[in-house]
């Protein structure tokens, strides 16, 4: 990971996480990953979005999921938010932990309180990303 959330906010090729993440609260039916890409990339079919995705789309993506994550259990946010200190091995294994609680979460959640939590995200990532 090279960039803070502000940073990646900043950048004009990648999505705002804020916006994606208020935006999957759209798609909750579909589920929260396909959620999330559909929001973020515009589409949750990979052949699709594999085109077009950025470094910084899948940074965002990474993102998203520890502060969707860190609303389910705090632990996934115990190692503080993505910035640039963190390693690619550190960013991934802390976006494998998040899409593990998050997985979990979903099974027992309706797509309303999915949405829900998408909204709470949203309103985490605006505070991250200094808006």
């Amino acid at each position: 990971m090279s960039m803070s959330v502000t940073e990646l906010a900043e950048l004009p090729t990648a999505p705002t996480i804020s916006r994606g993440l208020r935006e999957a609260a759209s798609y909750a039916d579909q589920g929260p990953f396909h959620a999330l890409r559909r929001a973020l990339f515009g589409t949750s079919t990979f052949e699709d979005f594999i085109t077009v995705i950025t470094p910084e789309h899948a940074i965002a993506e990474g993102v998203a999921l520890i502060v969707l994550g860190g609303l389910i259990d705090p632990e996934v946010t115990d190692h503080g938010w993505p910035d640039s200190t963190w390693g690619a091995a550190h960013f991934a294994e802390r976006v494998g932990h998040a899409h593990r609680i998050i997985s979990r979460w979903a099974d027992s959640h309706t797509e309303q309180q999915l949405a829900h939590l998408f909204e709470a995200a949203a309103d985490r990532a605006r505070t991250l990303e200094g808006r």
